[in-house]
């Protein structure tokens, strides 16, 4: 699943969990891998010793600070977690395909394209929604303002080439049911119900 920041990609994410597929979420497990001490080392080098909080937990807000900077300092953090994120998207996907314990896998991750997961994916879908849907949406969730957004995307593809490498698409700039009537579209394609 790929989209803009704030497009909703976690919503549809569960709405097709609710059908029957399993969702990996790749920023719960990249949360995880922040906490592991190798990682928490390595940014801690390459960032400031304080991004790690008085609790031991790294400071994703000054992490964030530090890191959408410049290309340079983004290219350092995605080496330093997207590697034990697609290990562990890998091994999640290849075990429920070799159990065969749910007819499909979502991945929820904003970067398969960027860091290289598109490899696992049998279609990928598209998650649109207008930009001041998306700031509004990221201001009220996140706190941030166009400005935040635009500082983050400017570090992705596209999305016109993200929308490029889709098989599929979901407006997400109407009701949740509206959306959700289309993943359920896309479902039924994908799994042949």
């Amino acid at each position: 699943m790929v989209g803009g920041i704030g497009a909703g990609k976690s919503a549809i994410a569960e709405v097709l969990g609710g059908l029957g597929a399993l969702v990996i979420s790749a920023d719960k497990i990249a949360h995880e891998v922040l906490e592991s001490p190798e990682v928490k080392g390595r940014i801690a080098r390459e960032f400031g010793g304080d991004v790690i909080g008085p609790a031991g937990s790294v400071n994703r807000a000054i992490l964030a600070e530090r890191a959408f900077t410049g290309q340079d300092k983004v290219l350092i953090l995605n080496s330093i977690i997207h590697p034990a994120v697609i290990d562990q998207t890998r091994r999640i996907i290849e075990t429920a395909r070799g159990n065969g314990s749910c007819p499909a896998v979502v991945l929820d991750a904003p970067l398969i394209i960027e860091a290289g997961l598109k490899d696992l994916c049998d279609a990928i879908i598209f998650v649109e929604a207008t930009d001041d849907l998306r700031a509004k949406r990221l201001q009220s969730a996140r706190g941030w303002d166009r400005d935040e957004l635009a500082r983050r995307e400017k570090f992705q593809e596209s999305l016109i080439y993200k929308r490029q490498q889709a098989d599929y698409t979901v407006d997400n700039s109407g009701s949740p049911e509206d959306a959700a009537r289309q993943a359920a579209a896309i479902w039924e394609k994908i799994i042949g119900v």
